[in-house]
């Protein structure tokens, strides 16, 4: 499965292993680099999906008159 068919959930609990080895363990220069690199894609690929997400829900006010009204999330 590629990343992009993945579930927010799991690109952020891969993110979080990420950043906990780059955290705990001591790894050579190429590995660190290597994990920072996909600590990045994996972080660009939630920001797309929240952004996504974002634009998709609407909140709902209330008018004067009674009347539901759907708005853009701000």
């Amino acid at each position: 499965m590629s990343k992009k068919d993945k579930s927010f959930e799991v690109l952020m609990g891969e993110l979080e292993t990420l950043v906990s080895t780059l955290e705990g363990e001591d790894l050579n220069l190429d590995d660190a680099i290597k994990h920072n690199e996909e600590a990045l894609q994996l972080i660009k690929l939630c920001r797309e999906r929240l952004d996504s997400a974002r634009q998709k829900i609407d909140k709902l006010v209330q008018s004067a008159d009674g009347e539901w009204q759907k708005q853009p999330l701000d």
